[in-house]
């Protein structure tokens, strides 16, 4: 929009001077006050009926009253509208956390997952298996060898032990 487009005519300057400075507060119909607001007057009308905009007995609109009535309306409800838009969000994160725990309890009905506790247990009982394969290697290893002395299987005996001792320190 250019400047020239934007510019006020003389006699709205003259009705706004007069709106400002005016001694006692005119009053206008439904029709002229929708055209200020940009409303249409059975909006007007609605809104003075819900006692948002004042009206005199004669069912007149003071100008300046009911503009600045409909205004903290308006900031009214964009602040109640920013607060709808935070409780909406927080209830949209709300119905994914839902969804995913029903996910992980349907995961968990159907076998797909399984506890940290039972995860251990199984490693547990396979690095138990681990452990005693390695230490029954020196007994293995003398019955397949039968030339190892009882020196060189003791010897064997204490490397796996040694091994096994630093796997448990870095646990």
């Amino acid at each position: 929009m250019n400047a020239e487009a934007t510019a006020l005519t003389a006699t709205e300057l003259a009705e706004i001077d007069a709106l400002v400075f005016a001694p006692d507060p005119e009053t206008v119909t439904a029709g002229k006050l929708a055209e200020w607001l940009g409303l249409t007057p059975n909006r007007v009308s609605a809104l003075a009926r819900e006692g948002v905009i004042p009206r005199d007995a004669d069912k007149r609109f003071p100008l300046r009253t009911a503009i600045r009535a409909y205004c903290d309306h308006a900031r009214a409800g964009a602040t109640g509208r920013r607060a709808d838009t935070e409780l909406a969000a927080e209830k949209l994160r709300l119905a994914k956390e839902q969804a995913d725990k029903i996910a992980f309890a349907n995961a968990r009905a159907r076998g797909e997952l399984i506890t940290a506790g039972e995860v251990e247990r199984a490693w547990a009982g396979v690095l138990r298996d681990v452990r005693a394969a390695f230490l029954a290697l020196p007994s293995r290893a003398a019955s397949k060898l039968g030339h190892l002395t009882p020196h060189d299987l003791a010897a064997l005996d204490e490397e796996v032990r040694d091994v096994l001792l630093e796997l448990a320190e870095h646990e």
